[in-house]
């Protein structure tokens, strides 16, 4: 016996109630899977980006730091010459406190003006550091995973300034002992001569130091050397020109000794960096 009356259409509105759930089902896990797959698709995006500006910023790196090695191996070659030039100064300055102990032959004085004029020609060192700086500002020193030796190449030119310091101290002794002290030696005949052969309208003392500009030799001029050997300003003032020319000289040695290390270093991280 039937409790109901059968109605078609309500067996049709199941259907279709059904048919667009299952429609609906479907829909769902295709957005889901086109959704999972644009996000992939970006996420590779930004994988490639990011590993080609890596690849792009390691390359920059190493040029930059390339070019640091680079302008070290100029400074080694300087430090060479300060070495080499500190021991020269050091050398004369022996060889004039002797030769002032010397029976001052006509060679011995010649020897004397020479001596004097090689001392004023006192080496200092003019390091370059573009390519440091520019390795600094780029952010290549920071970046370098060895810290000790970024650290080390960063403060490189400390140790330069500690050098030029220790040669203007040495300059500036040579200047002010050497002819402080010989200056007032200096025949005064051979001052005037000097003002006349080479006119600036200034006084006397102001030609005593033209004369001790290294761009002004002295060899021409006439030095009275009488006991001068005995004057105990003058020696003293000689001892401190060789005290001086050896801490220019020390200092120098230490530098090239710890630039040769720090460039080992450095290379030996480029390399590595390289692979």
């Amino acid at each position: 016996m039937l409790r109901g009356r059968y109605r078609p259409e309500a067996a049709i509105d199941t259907r279709i109630i059904f048919c667009m759930t299952e429609t609906q089902k479907i829909s769902w896990k295709r957005l889901a899977v086109e959704a999972a797959a644009i996000v992939a698709s970006i996420l590779f995006a930004f994988a490639i980006d990011a590993w080609w500006a890596d690849r792009q910023q390691h390359a920059s790196d190493i040029a930059h730091l390339q070019g640091v090695l680079e302008e070290l191996e100029s400074h080694r070659v300087l430090l060479a010459e300060a070495v080499e030039s500190h021991r020269t100064t050091v050398d004369l300055g022996y060889e004039l406190f002797s030769l002032l102990a010397s029976e001052e032959t006509a060679i011995e004085q010649a020897r004397t003006a020479e001596v004097i004029d090689l001392l004023f020609n006192f080496y200092r060192i003019n390091a370059p550091f573009g390519s440091l700086q520019t390795a600094m500002s780029s952010g290549a020193i920071a970046r370098m995973t060895a810290v000790d030796l970024a650290s080390d190449v960063a403060s490189w030119p400390t140790t330069i300034e500690d050098l030029l310091e220790e040669e203007d101290n040495a300059g500036e002794v040579i200047l002010l002992q050497h002819y402080a002290v010989l200056g007032r030696k200096i025949s005064m005949h051979e001052v005037y001569g000097h003002r006349l052969a080479y006119p600036t309208g200034r006084g006397t003392p102001d030609v005593i130091n033209d004369v001790a500009r290294p761009e002004a030799p002295v060899s021409h001029l006439t030095v009275d050397y009488s006991e001068i050997y005995d004057d105990i300003e003058v020696r003293n003032g000689f001892l401190e020109i060789m005290m001086f020319g050896q801490a220019a000289l020390g200092e120098a040695t230490l530098a090239s000794n710890k630039l040769e290390t720090l460039m080992q270093r450095l290379r030996q991280y480029i390399s590595q960096r390289e692979r």
